[in-house]
């Protein structure tokens, strides 16, 4: 819970949080959470966050062709990757992640207007659902405006850096599997078999599903 407080400091205190906060990428606000969080040993749903993104971007960092991008707000970050099909559109995956309740929600969005691949695009997500439910149970899935949104189901017992890690290898693999989808339009049936192969080997592996 947060609630709003009125407090007296020093303008060189502020000017200098505020320095701090920019370098950080985040709002005053979230600054100052930060540090008195840190300075009495607390952990707070924004330093849990905090450490999850902390995670994936290290971990994005050693993947070519993927930029994490940590956005001000402190709950949302973004990854860019590039489609090999026609003029090689740009695929967005947004992540928010929630204080309680569910981990978060990733968004995935490309733009473009053309129907074909806007068909495909479904036709695959429409194969990831299937996917999960067959391998790891229901989760919770949303499509509108030509967006298709996962929500993360929370762990329990797992550690910030652990889950910053189970949704980067998410978000690695469904960007994996999109281009080899892509690459294999010339037979998609044996396409989604050796996506599904490779699926059942790889989720059989890990201990954390989100």
């Amino acid at each position: 819970m947060k609630s709003v407080y009125s407090v007296i400091l020093r303008d060189e205190l502020v000017k200098r949080l505020d320095s701090v906060a920019y370098q950080n990428g985040v709002s005053r606000s979230v600054m100052l959470n930060k540090i008195l969080a840190d300075y009495l040993c607390m952990e707070t749903p924004d330093t849990v966050m905090e450490s999850i993104f902390s995670r994936m971007e290290a971990m994005f960092s050693e993947i070519a062709g993927m930029r994490f991008i940590n956005q001000a707000s402190g709950t949302m970050a973004s990854v860019t990757s590039a489609l090999e099909y026609r003029y090689n559109p740009k695929v967005k995956y947004s992540l928010e992640l929630f204080p309680a309740g569910d981990l978060g929600q990733l968004k995935i969005s490309l733009r473009s207007q053309n129907p074909t691949l806007i068909a495909l695009l479904e036709d695959f997500y429409s194969f990831i659902i299937y996917l999960e439910g067959k391998y790891i149970g229901e989760r919770a899935y949303f499509y509108g405006d030509e967006r298709f949104v996962r929500v993360l189901v929370r762990p329990e017992g797992v550690s910030a850096d652990g889950l910053g890690e189970a949704i980067a290898k998410y978000v690695r693999r469904f960007d994996g599997y999109l281009r080899k989808y892509f690459s294999g339009l010339a037979d998609l049936q044996a396409t989604k078999i050796q996506i599904e192969a490779d699926y059942a080997l790889t989720i059989g592996k890990e201990e954390v599903r989100l």
